[in-house]
């Protein structure tokens, strides 16, 4: 019995480290693939970084045209209430009747 409790024991210790070695190799390999994978996703992240800031530049210069149109609307719409405040209203004329076509 202590034979074969020895043998084991002396038996694990040289299989350990090669179970360990395999293991090790393992997460070598699984730990670059993961590098990898962070690294692409660092390249998206700053290509989308990008483009974010491109579309927030528009955004801003899209605001900025609004307000510049809506100024323009409102000071047209007051031009307009000036010019009718300044003409009185005149009554509509008759439409010009055609001329009758004789007959031969």
């Amino acid at each position: 019995m202590r034979r074969t409790i020895l043998s084991a024991v002396v038996l694990s210790l040289l299989f350990l480290p090669v179970l360990s070695g395999c293991e090790s190799k393992q997460l070598k390999e699984e730990n670059a693939k993961l590098k990898q994978q962070v690294d692409s996703m660092n390249k998206d992240k700053m290509g989308m970084q990008a483009q974010v800031s491109q579309v927030m530049a528009q955004l801003d210069e899209q605001k900025k045209r609004n307000s510049d149109l809506e100024k323009a609307n409102a000071d047209l719409k007051a031009q307009i209430a000036a010019l009718e405040k300044k003409s009185p209203k005149q009554p509509a004329k008759p439409a010009a009747k055609p001329a009758p076509k004789k007959k031969k």
